[in-house]
């Protein structure tokens, strides 16, 4: 694929980004609906709460501007802008990426959560889980603060930025003081908030990967022997066919082996390790896991299966999340795999305009431009392609 292409992945990284840009980082979320002033009479109980964000995300219409629901920046899609900015920086050397990422930082910085004293974020709206758990705008969750200190720590490695550095310290101590944890099979597992008893596999594998990731830079024994005890956890929930389950207890998961948060795993194994992490059996658990990713969630022409058994829809923070995924690895089917997915993307979820689509229905297509969902996803994807491509495989990232 030739770089004059304009569908040529640097290409389409900076259209996304400029689409992106051109926006301040702003936009909707598929999970949005209760910013709506409209949504005040439903937000008294969690089933109201739920259907009526459910009502908003499943429309074949796009409601948000009906319902006012305002574009806004999202601290997870920030910090995924971030990334990208910082992983174009090292592919292509421009310095203007490195000044756009720290202007994003600088942001991350100022909207910390203000609920905690440590650095720490959350989504940008209410957000019901099921009946697992209520998170207010901006109450921090495990998932949205270990990918802002992620771009945190990402931007020390480059930089030598000691203020980075510890702002992902922080980030560390909020999940190791703040975060509830649960005893399950043995281990000391943590819940998605601090408010919550709900154990879920890929926080307890990104939490892992994040204090993995800040004990290689700074050398603390105790935050890396506390990832090997959540790598451990991890390890203990592997089925024999290589699949993670959502949640724990499995029997009561209501995902059961999707394509995304398998993707968070096995990034977060593959970091782990190559951060020095040495808990026997994680090698051997993450080829398996790979071997049954790559086997079972994709189909023959790239599109990311939502599940093992379950092919639509296909959807972008998948196809962005496989992308990472097999880049990661680095090895050469793992980085054919990746620009098979890509390709794909480009083909099916790109708009000329500079967005990506959600995703592809079965029936229904959402060709919403989803601001965190999508287009940060897709352009933190795009930039790992791009810095592979430029000569960095697989090493620490």
């Amino acid at each position: 694929m030739s770089e004059a292409n304009p569908f040529a992945p640097a290409n389409v990284l900076e259209r996304a980004l400029t689409w992106a840009r051109k926006r301040g980082y702003a936009g909707w979320d598929p999970y949005d609906g209760l910013n709506s002033p409209y949504a005040e009479p439903f937000e008294r109980h969690w089933f109201t709460r739920l259907a009526w964000t459910h009502a908003v995300n499943l429309s074949p219409v796009n409601l948000r501007p009906a319902l006012s629901i305002p574009a806004e920046r999202n601290p997870k899609g920030i910090a995924l802008f971030a990334l990208a900015h910082l992983y174009r920086y090292e592919a292509t050397g421009d310095e203007a990426d490195l000044a756009e990422a720290e202007r994003l930082l600088a942001w991350l910085h100022d909207y910390q959560s203000p609920s905690f004293d440590y650095p720490c974020w959350g989504y940008n709206f209410d957000w019901q889980n099921a009946r697992k758990f209520y998170l207010p705008a901006y109450r921090p969750s495990v998932v949205v603060t270990v990918f802002c200190a992620q771009a945190f720590v990402h931007h020390y490695r480059l930089t030598g930025d000691d203020d980075s550095l510890s702002v992902a310290e922080g980030a560390c101590e909020f999940i190791r003081n703040e975060i509830n944890t649960r005893e399950v099979a043995g281990h000391e597992a943590y819940t998605y908030t601090t408010d919550d008893e709900f154990v879920v596999i890929n926080v307890n594998a990104l939490a892992a990967r994040l204090f993995a990731l800040v004990a290689a830079a700074n050398g603390e024994e105790e935050l890396m022997e506390r990832a090997d005890d959540l790598v451990k956890f991890v390890l203990s929930a592997q089925e024999e066919s290589g699949a993670w389950h959502y949640s724990m207890p499995a029997d009561r998961s209501h995902i059961s082996h999707d394509n995304f948060h398998t993707g968070f795993v096995l990034e977060s194994l593959r970091e782990y390790i190559d951060a020095g992490g040495d808990v026997p059996g994680t090698e051997a658990a993450y080829e398996r896991g790979l071997d049954f990713y790559r086997e079972n969630l994709f189909e023959a022409d790239g599109a990311p299966k939502f599940e093992h058994d379950q092919s639509y829809p296909h959807d972008a923070h998948a196809a962005a999340q496989s992308i990472r995924t097999f880049v990661r690895d680095g090895r050469p089917e793992s980085v054919e795999m990746a620009a098979q997915v890509l390709d794909w993307s480009i083909d099916e979820l790109f708009d000329d305009a500079g967005y990506f689509y959600r995703r592809r229905g079965r029936f229904i297509d959402d060709e919403t431009p989803y601001i965190r969902w999508s287009q940060a996803w897709m352009c933190f994807a795009l930039a790992s392609a791009v810095r592979q491509r430029a000569g960095n495989g697989r090493v620490a990232q």
